[in-house]
């Protein structure tokens, strides 16, 4: 289950950057501070990682990988709390980024304490 939101937040945080980056590209505001090419591919790579090293069963890869990610929302999240109001086109798209990044902290952290407690 655990796997599910780490890939659902990967998902998300690609169709946030892609989305982000056809608004600039048609002139307009994203809907958020960042949206980067670089952002979708790494979310990318960190969806097939995630399920790779679960199913490779690589308890310290996928360790590591979860905590950078659930570090990587965590500061999404303290940004938008931070951050210039303006950078986002409204208050739903700033608290629609604190929620997919919040599943991203919660499932990270999640996957840690399951292969942390994990006795195998």
């Amino acid at each position: 289950m655990v796997l599910f939101f780490q890939i659902l937040w990967a998902i998300g945080c690609i169709a946030w950057n892609s989305y982000g980056l056809y608004l600039i590209s048609t002139g307009q505001q994203p809907i958020g501070p960042t949206a980067s090419a670089l952002g979708a591919g790494l979310c990318a790579v960190f969806a097939f990682l995630f399920w790779y090293f679960l199913k490779q069963n690589l308890k310290w890869p996928y360790i590591i990988l979860s905590t950078v990610a659930a570090l990587m929302a965590g500061f999404v999240i303290y940004g938008s709390f931070t951050k210039d109001l303006s950078l986002w086109p409204s208050e739903g798209w700033r608290w629609g980024g604190i929620v997919l990044n919040g599943i991203g902290m919660i499932a990270g952290m999640t996957g840690i304490v399951m292969k942390v407690t994990k006795t195998n």
